[in-house]
């Protein structure tokens, strides 16, 4: 299950991610999207078109929560990550790595080369985000409980996972 947490500017997504790799990793996936500006279409009640990383997985061949693969991209190439970035603090301490860092929008939105300045949203965003971590923190919990849960004798292991905005790019080219 995907869980998003949409403020005015910026979306937080939260879901499972299985990466196909070796050794093959598991966790939970959060990104941070900043929502596009687009005029409204339709009527006051016609739904709106809406766009929405930072993993933080275990390696499937070692226990729960041995978090060898948590890692972050701290920026984006358009789409596309950078290389994975590597933290004692986040594999030390994982949801209070990402409460730090979300806690602090304005921080985290220079740091991944977005000009935030002057942008009347900023503080109404990081407000409204900084009271959501506990929900936040709580929703990637509940994902590594999910991904982290034996399957049953026999059951086909998810090879990978497909990214919520892979779904919003097909959608688009419709």
């Amino acid at each position: 299950m995907q869980q998003a947490f949409v403020f005015e500017k910026v979306a937080v997504l939260v879901g499972p991610w299985h990466e196909p790799m070796t050794p093959p990793e598991r966790g939970a996936r959060v990104e941070v999207r900043l929502l596009a500006d687009e005029p409204r279409r339709g009527t006051r009640s016609a739904a709106q078109r809406m766009v929405i990383d930072q993993p933080v997985f275990d390696q499937v061949d070692g226990p729960p929560r041995n978090l060898r693969s948590a890692h972050f991209h701290p920026r984006f190439d358009g789409v596309e990550p950078c290389e994975r970035h590597w933290s004692d603090a986040l594999r030390a301490d994982p949801t209070g790595w990402l409460a730090g860092q979300l806690g602090d929008l304005r921080r985290l939105l220079e740091s991944s080369g977005v000009d935030v300045a002057g942008a009347p949203w900023l503080d109404v965003d990081a407000t409204a985000l900084r009271d959501a971590l506990p929900a936040i923190v709580a929703a990637v919990e509940a994902t590594w409980d999910d991904v982290r849960r034996p399957s049953p004798p026999g059951s086909p292991q998810p090879a990978g996972s497909a990214s919520p905005a892979d779904d919003v790019s097909s959608a688009r080219s419709r």
